[in-house]
């Protein structure tokens, strides 16, 4: 189902901004923490949390979604 969903379009499905929760709570994050974000989905708050510099570990299981992610962080300069 999710391949699908992410396959469908060349546009990200939920956007590329952080959910606003990460947004809300950023204060608590700080550079060399590590993070894991499971069912990740094409990137928007792995790639946020790589850019606050936390060392993130993203998973997700639509390969799609992987790609959109791997260009969403190449094209912010995250790892």
């Amino acid at each position: 189902m999710w391949e699908e969903r992410f396959a469908a379009t060349n546009a990200y499905v939920f956007g590329t901004e952080p959910a606003r929760f990460l947004r809300e709570h950023c204060a608590y994050l700080e550079a060399g923490q590590k993070a894991l974000s499971i069912a990740d989905g094409e990137g928007r708050n792995s790639v946020y949390l790589a850019e606050q510099g936390l060392e993130v570990t993203a998973l997700e299981f639509a390969p799609s979604a992987i790609a959109k992610a791997r260009d969403l962080a190449r094209r912010r300069g995250a790892r």
